[in-house]
């Protein structure tokens, strides 16, 4: 029986405007240009960016997993440790409802999803094996111990993915990447709506 996820975001809100505005001077325009608002914003500027990573979220849970015969079993008991990056990729961005005298636009983006799950190996600890049935009393020539093993590190990691299926990590991720673009935007006069697709 699986515990509950212990699930502790890390929002990097500061960071990623710094360096969404950093990537945007430095790849959409050059320094001598001077920023006007009759500017019209460009999906380049947007696509610029590849992927706007908006939470990175670290997961911890005790994860069983067993082998089972006829006459008996192995279990395994496995502490995770791990996280995973939560963002939009961005080379799927395109512009609705472009307002050039109002400077107004939509953006409309793809669902946030999940990037890089990761076991971290040196915190994931194995801290239980346990036979039961006549396996108790069998030998064991090392062979059923790894399967068990391999198979609790592999749940693990399908585990910290499965994760991101938490509509509030979706919302928070949403939410930031909307202030992200905005920031971004409003720096050359323009106001971006986010319309997210399904």
């Amino acid at each position: 029986m699986k515990s509950k996820i212990r699930i502790m975001l890390l929002v990097v809100a500061s960071a990623l405007v710094g360096l969404g505005l950093g990537i945007w001077i430095g790849v959409g325009r050059r320094e001598t240009e001077p920023a006007s608002p009759r500017d019209r914003p460009t999906i380049q500027q947007v696509q610029a960016l590849a992927s706007l990573i908006t939470q990175r979220v670290e997961v911890s849970d005790l994860e069983e997993t067993a082998v089972t015969g006829r006459t008996g079993g192995i279990r395994a008991a496995l502490l995770i440790k791990g996280d995973f990056l939560l963002g939009t990729d961005l080379s799927e961005a395109r512009f609705e409802a472009v307002d050039p005298a109002a400077h107004r636009a939509v953006l409309v983006l793809p669902q946030p999803r999940v990037t890089s799950p990761r076991l971290d190996q040196n915190r994931t600890r194995m801290f239980a094996i346990t036979e039961n049935g006549l396996w108790l009393i069998s030998p064991d020539d090392g062979k059923t111990t790894t399967i068990v093993i391999n198979r609790a590190y592999r749940d693990g990691q399908n585990l910290i993915a499965d994760a991101a299926g938490d509509p509030h990590l979706v919302a928070g991720s949403k939410a930031q990447a909307e202030l992200v673009l905005a920031t971004f935007f409003r720096a050359i006069g323009w106001e971006i709506t986010v319309r997210w697709t399904n």
